[in-house]
This record gives structure tokens, sequence and C-alpha cells, in this order.
């Protein structure tokens, strides 16, 4: 449609494309926090289980079936709620600085996180 070259002196603006959204630190930190804590979710599982066990009443609740008396929706209710906060918190938007609903989301799975390890240290022992 414009053929024509600009003349020698006409001044023409580089072409320039938006720059990619760069993640906001809190985004990323919060992110990064909520993956940790997801993932090292089953390891502090298995340090509790085993701490809970090395216990003569642990031992004793392994071996005769005497554990404690903690109800089964419980620890499912534990690890739904953690399971919802750990997805809200890792669905942050990497452009935008994270709302304080996903700094909660993030502080609510660490609650239910040690909730359910509580409850397992309280099955084996209790």
């Amino acid at each position: 449609m414009n053929d024509r070259t600009p003349a020698a002196g006409a001044h023409r603006p580089p072409v320039s494309s938006a720059p990619p959204a760069v993640p906001v630190a809190g985004a990323r930190t919060l992110r990064r926090s909520a993956l940790w804590a997801g993932l090292l979710f089953l390891p502090a599982t298995a340090s509790v289980w085993i701490a809970a066990v090395a216990t003569e009443r642990g031992g004793r609740c392994l071996t005769y079936g005497a554990c404690g008396d903690v109800p089964g929706p419980l620890f499912q209710a534990t690890l739904v709620v953690a399971g919802a906060a750990w997805l809200a918190a890792l669905t942050t938007p990497g452009g935008a600085p994270p709302s304080r609903a996903r700094w909660a989301a993030l502080w609510t799975l660490v609650a239910a996180e040690l909730s359910f390890l509580s409850l397992v240290l309280g099955h084996y022992t209790g």
C-alpha cells in the first residue's frame, strides 16, 4: 500500500513489540513456596510416621492394632483442604502481584499439612 521509501531526513519510529510480562517477585515467591510445601508433604508424612512407629505406643499400634481413635473423615478433610489450597496458591498469575487470598491459601496449605501430620502422630501414639 505504501511503496514509497521515506525521505532521507524523515524519522521512522522503531517497530517494537511489547516486552513479555516479567513475573512479579511476590508471585514467583508464592508459587515457589507453595510448590515446595506441596512436594515436601510426602517426605514429611513418612518422617512423622517413622517417628511415631518408633515409639513404644506406635510399635504396639502397628503390631497389635491398639491405635488412637482418629476419625477417617478428619484425615480426608485435611487432605482435601490442603489440595485445594495448594492449587489456589500455585495458580497465581505471574504478571501481577499475588492477592491476599493467594497468600492466605499458602498459609492454609501449611496449616492443613501440619494438622494432617499431627493427626498421623496422634493416631499412632495416642
